[in-house]
């Protein structure tokens, strides 16, 4: 194992002091695309969380990529039947284009719903 630079902190101030523009520009170098939190770290020096606490001290939410709408056809044909899985009048079958179909009643939560269908889009 390599040191490559060893820094030793000594005196009264052992910790590096941040001003609030610093951290926000840390912050916001976190926040671009394709850039991890640790990434940013590594760079600066920085340990991770707190990084993670800066950004929670500015108010900044989580990264997820927003969810968008799938289409949805209404088929009306002949065939009335319906699966058996959606026997209740608050039942749902979603189809999606891959022919992967989705069967949910009215208990299902729409959070997790959500989620699925956002994966089954991304692949």
């Amino acid at each position: 194992m390599t040191v490559e630079r060893l820094e030793i902190l000594s005196g009264v101030v052992r910790r590096r002091r941040w001003s609030r523009a610093d951290k926000e520009r840390l912050v916001v170098e976190t926040l671009e695309p394709g850039v991890t939190v640790t990434e940013v770290a590594r760079r600066h020096d920085l340990d991770r969380g707190l990084l993670y606490r800066w950004r929670q001290e500015l108010g900044v939410v989580r990264n997820t990529e927003p969810v968008g709408f799938l289409p949805v056809e209404v088929a009306r044909g002949t065939d009335t039947a319906r699966p058996a899985a959606c026997t209740s009048p608050s039942g749902m079958e979603i189809a999606l284009p891959d022919g992967v179909r989705i069967r949910v009643d009215r208990t299902v939560d729409a959070d997790a719903l959500s989620r699925v269908l956002w994966a089954l889009g991304r692949r």
